[in-house]
């Protein structure tokens, strides 16, 4: 079995994508797909990448992230993919963790794990009824993309893509497992922190919603997080519902 860690990341975030990589190891490769905005940022390689037998580097004009994932996809080779951003570190106990996962279970197509904190601590906490990027893994024979619509670059909807790809893969009929281990590592999350004052993650999180969940269930999930934030920040909930309820129009 063999594994390709798709590392996304766009114009100076390429700078990062050296920090990322272990020691080589049998079986292990990176596919680093680069973004850019201006054709000098692809000036600022850094060697390591382009000299390293296990890393292949392919470039993309333009921004989206869901894109630029589908891209990587595209580029890789190995049995098995690792969704990852540009900040991420990995361990040989980490990829051990996913090697064995799929060979114990050769039934699934899908397999999400845990993430932790750069300090240690989970990246939130688990069980959870949503699905961090980076805890996402799957046979690169699975044919569900990213829908293009979601995900940070994107014109309208700036977040969710990770919950629309496995609502796609589960209507595709694949094999989804959780495996309780965690195979990386990553800064601690600020899309909560964020919320109150981005219209544009309200409406991906509305949007969300009805994708996954569709309209009616939606609706109420919409007005049950307005309310949250009323009764537990003491926050007006009619902007929050408003723009959530405008993300549901997108799709």
């Amino acid at each position: 079995m063999t594994l390709d860690i798709l590392i996304c990341t766009i114009d100076k975030g390429i700078e990062k994508v050296p920090g990322m990589l272990m020691p080589p190891m049998d079986g292990v490769k990176y596919v680093v797909s680069m973004q850019w905005t201006d054709e000098r940022w692809k000036e600022r390689v850094p060697k390591m990448l382009e000299e390293r037998e296990d890393v292949k580097l392919t470039f993309l004009e333009g921004k989206g992230l869901s894109k630029n994932r589908n891209h990587a996809i595209e580029c890789a080779t190995g049995d098995v993919v690792v969704i990852a951003d540009d900040d991420n570190r990995y361990t040989a106990e980490f990829v051990q963790t996913i090697f064995e996962a799929y060979k114990e279970h050769p039934e699934a197509d899908v397999i999400h794990f845990q993430a932790l904190c750069m300090e240690g601590t989970y990246l939130h906490p688990y069980p959870a009824d949503y699905v961090s990027s980076v805890e996402m893994t799957f046979r690169r024979e699975v044919k569900v993309r990213f829908d293009e619509r979601f995900g940070l670059g994107s014109e309208k909807l700036c977040a969710g893509e990770e919950q629309v790809w496995m609502k796609d893969a589960r209507v595709a009929g694949d094999q989804i497992l959780y495996v309780p281990k965690p195979i990386v590592m990553t800064p601690a999350g600020t899309t909560g922190r964020q919320f109150l004052r981005n219209k544009k993650l309200q409406m991906s999180k509305g949007a969300t919603f009805k994708y996954v969940y569709g309209t009616s269930n939606a609706i109420w999930r919409t007005m049950k997080e307005a309310r949250w934030w009323m009764v537990h920040r003491g926050t007006n909930p009619l902007p929050i519902l408003y723009n959530m309820l405008k993300g549901m129009v997108e799709v």
